[in-house]
């Protein structure tokens, strides 16, 4: 911690009970007003030389020193006529730079170190716990509210994830709204499942099934796919069973 300066100015001066100002007077220098109040002796003169109590110069007035090393602001000094209270002359000079610092408190520094781990900011990385969500959000059968929503400059909406845990995609311009990739899956495995029941991967309450196995032909129009990739089969299934089993880019 620092020293803060004292003493020096006209109005820190050694008074006698009258008022009168005192040359030469030795006073002491103590943490606060009461009896209980601890006598300070580590303190420096203006060059930094040790002293351990004060003296009035010839005017009476209590030359510059430097308080305890603990930044104190305010101290009491005692000319045996009861102690006065000196405040550190250079406390403008902290306050000025306390308003302009650009983190006075480091409480952005905390801040942003804290929810560095929740809120990433620009260009940075989350690490997703492990068994755990990264993100939750609360929501209502709301069809009105977004958890997410993309939009334009001009406001027009694009994809939404809907309250109601809906997925809308719209792009910007003739783009591809959902590419999905699977490197590896081979024939009879599933990579779009649609169930009757809550979203799962398995085959269980499936009524749409879409899954992988080898390009035999190309097909034109099918359905709004890519050319090259048909379809898996529509329908009702029975219980239990999902809809047809066709793979993609497979004949039907």
């Amino acid at each position: 911690m620092a020293r803060n300066l004292f003493g020096g100015t006209a109005s820190d001066v050694a008074e006698d009970i009258d008022g009168r100002r005192v040359p030469w007077a030795v006073g002491t220098v103590w943490d606060g007003p009461s009896d209980a109040a601890r006598q300070i002796t580590d303190l420096t003169d203006a060059d930094e030389a040790p002293i351990i109590q004060l003296q009035a110069d010839v005017r009476g007035v209590i030359p510059p020193f430097y308080g305890p090393p603990n930044d104190a602001e305010r101290l009491w000094v005692d000319f045996d006529v009861g102690r006065i209270a000196l405040v550190s002359v250079t406390v403008g000079d902290r306050l000025r730079k306390h308003l302009t610092d650009t983190d006075p408190h480091q409480s952005r520094a905390y801040t942003d170190e804290r929810l560095a781990a929740y809120l990433p900011t620009r260009a940075a990385e989350v690490q997703a716990p492990t068994g755990d969500s990264w993100l939750s959000a609360v929501v209502t059968d709301d069809p009105t509210g977004n958890v997410l929503r993309l939009r334009t400059a001009d406001g027009d909406e694009r994809t939404r994830l809907r309250s109601t845990g809906a997925l809308y995609l719209d792009t910007i311009g003739k783009k591809v709204p959902l590419c999905i990739g699977a490197p590896g899956f081979g024939a009879g495995k599933t990579l779009i499942n649609v169930s009757s029941t809550a979203a799962s991967p398995t085959n269980e309450g499936a009524v749409f099934q879409v899954r992988g196995g080898r390009l035999r032909h190309q097909q034109r129009h099918c359905h709004g796919l890519e050319p090259g990739i048909r379809p898996a089969l529509f329908g009702a299934a029975p219980a239990g069973r999902p809809t047809g089993g066709g793979r993609v880019g497979e004949d039907g």
